[in-house]
C-alpha cells in the first residue's frame, strides 16, 4: 500500500505540499497540484484515516441510533441524515435500540471507543441518567424525534401534540365519540404528548378521555393487534376509532380489525401519524398526521455539525410542524 511518502517522492514534492494538496489546508500552485493528484491516483494511494484522526483529532465518523430499523420512518430520517453528512465528509455509524437502555448503553460504548466526532440519538426511555457520563466528556450530541427532559442539549423533534390533537379533532368533526389511542412506551416524551394532544381534543368537546383507551405497545404490529382485539372483544363499548401512534401499529390495529369481522372505516375508522406516498394505494383509505421524517433528518444532521465545530455554543431545541393528510 503506498504511502504518503511514496507520494512525495513520485511527484517529486515534500510530504508538506502532498498534505497540503490533499486536506486543501494550503495553497499549492496548480502545477504542483497536478503532479501531487497524478501521483496519487498512478500509485491509488488511499488516506490513512487513522493517522489522519490522531493528528486532528476527528474521526470523521457519526453514531446514530434509532429504535427499530425495520420501521420505515426511521428510514426517512437516517438517509437524510445520511446525505446531509456526507456531503461534509463524514461517514455514519447506525445501530438500533429496539428502546431497550441496556442496549443504547452497550452503543454508547462503542461510539465512544470508536472515537466519533458526534452522536445522533432517539433516547431509549428512562435512560437520561446513562446519557451523563457522554456528555461529561463534551461529545457533540443531538437528541432526535424525542425531547430530552433533564438534559440541556440540542434537539430536532415533531409537535406530537398538535399531531394527536389535530387527528383526534378530525375523527371528531366526522362525528366519532369514542376514540382510543394506541401509542408506545410511556415515559418517552413522544408518547406523552401524544396523550397530551389525545386528551386535549377530546375534552375541548366535553368527551370521555378513558384511561382504558390507552393502548400501550412497544410500537410493534403485534403489540397494537392485541390491544384493540381486547378493545374490540367488548361489543357494548368499544371504541368507533382508533389513532395509531407509527405505520407499524396501525397495522396491526386494521389487522385487529378484520379479525373481528369488522369493517374500516364502517365500524372503527383508523388514523396513524405515519405517512408515505404508498399509503394512498391502501384498501381501505387511511387518514395519517405526516412527521417531517427528511426534514427531522436534515436538520438533526445539520445541528450536529453546528456542534461539532461550535462546541461551546448555548443549546437549540428546533420543533417540526407535522401535517394532517385526509384520504
Amino acid at each position: 500500500m503506498a504511502t504518503i511518502y511514496d507520494v512525495a517522492k513520485h511527484a517529486g514534492v515534500s510530504t508538506y505540499t502532498v498534505s497540503s494538496v490533499i486536506n486543501r489546508s494550503a495553497y499549492v500552485s496548480p502545477e504542483l497540484t497536478k503532479r501531487v493528484l497524478d501521483a496519487v491516483k498512478e500509485l491509488n494511494y488511499t488516506v490513512n484515516e487513522v493517522a489522519r484522526s490522531l493528528q486532528t483529532r476527528q474521526t470523521k465518523t457519526v453514531g446514530m441510533l434509532i429504535p427499530d430499523i425495520s420501521n420505515p420512518f426511521y428510514a426517512q430520517v437516517v438517509y437524510a441524515v445520511e446525505e446531509r453528512l456526507r456531503a461534509e465528509g463524514y461517514a455514519l455509524i447506525l445501530g438500533s435500540t429496539h428502546d431497550q437502555p441496556e442496549q443504547q448503553s452497550h452503543y454508547l460504548k462503542v461510539f465512544n471507543a470508536k472515537q466519533v466526532d458526534g452522536l445522533l440519538l432517539f433516547a431509549a426511555p428512562g435512560d437520561e441518567g446513562d446519557l451523563q457520563p457522554l456528555l461529561a466528556m463534551k461529545k457533540a450530541i443531538v437528541f432526535v424525534g424525542r425531547r430530552p427532559r433533564t438534559v440541556e442539549a440540542d434537539a430536532v423533534f415533531a409537535d406530537n401534540v398538535k399531531g394527536t390533537r389535530l387527528a383526534v379533532e378530525h375523527l371528531l368533526g366526522k362525528g366519532h365519540k369514542k376514540v382510543a389511542i394506541v401509542v408506545g412506551p410511556r415515559g418517552l416524551s413522544a408518547n406523552e404528548d401524544r396523550i397530551e394532544g389525545w386528551e386535549a381534543a377530546l375534552k375541548k368537546k366535553k368527551f370521555d378521555a378513558p384511561a382504558n383507551w390507552i393502548g400501550e405497545g412497544d410500537w410493534t404490529m403485534e403489540s397494537a393487534l392485541a390491544i384493540t382485539s381486547a378493545w374490540l372483544a367488548n361489543a357494548n363499548d368499544r371504541p368507533t376509532a382508533v389513532f395509531a401512534a407509527n405505520f407499524l401499529m396501525m397495522t396491526g390495529v386494521l389487522k385487529a380489525i378484520k379479525a373481528a369481522n369488522l369493517r374500516c372505516p364502517q365500524d372503527v375508522e383508523v388514523m396513524s401519524s405515519d405517512d408515505y406516498d404508498w399509503l394512498d394505494a391502501f384498501e381501505p383509505a387511511v387518514s395519517t398526521v405526516a412527521q417531517p421524517g427528511r426534514q427531522m433528518g436534515d436538520e438533526a444532521a445539520g445541528l450536529l455539525l453546528k456542534r461539532i465545530k461550535q462546541p461551546g455554543r448555548k443549546p437549540q431545541s428546533i420543533t417540526l410542524s407535522p401535517t394532517l393528510r385526509v384520504r
